[in-house]
């Protein structure tokens, strides 16, 4: 079990901390929200959760596999909806492997990121594009 303990700090500020470790993370509400967009908005979080689950997954599978994911990095964009309604719409990731990375490999990365646990959670209302890139 999880425990985080989030404070409004003021200004459309607020702090986050991971109970187990200490580690803290502060969000700002964005530029279009009234916001400073000095850091992380709680939406920007959400991706953030995203592509970090997805290399996390990626890497569990592969470490039990016998090989290590260094050098695979992903690009996340994160697009509201442009009504009243404050929603996120659209997910666009980039995923961008070592070019020394065979065929074989890149399908069991692409396999394993659909056991994503954030993925599972996030609404089906939500268009998640994943697209693959050789770097």
């Amino acid at each position: 079990m999880t425990k985080v303990k989030c404070s409004y700090l003021g200004d459309l500020n607020c702090e986050a901390i991971h109970l187990q470790s200490g580690t803290i993370i502060k969000t700002d509400a964005p530029l279009d929200h009234c916001g400073k967009g000095e850091s992380f908005s709680p939406t920007d979080l959400l991706a953030t959760s995203l592509g970090t689950c997805l290399l996390t997954i990626m890497a569990i599978k592969a470490k039990s596999k016998g090989f290590d994911l260094e050098g695979i990095y992903l690009n996340v964009e994160k697009l509201m909806t442009q009504n009243s309604e404050r929603k996120i719409e659209e997910l666009k990731i980039d995923i961008f492997i070592p070019e020394r990375t065979s065929n074989n490999t890149i399908n069991f990365l692409k396999k394993a990121s659909e056991d994503c646990p954030v993925t599972r959670n996030l609404s089906q209302e939500i268009d998640i594009k994943i697209s693959w890139h050789h770097k």
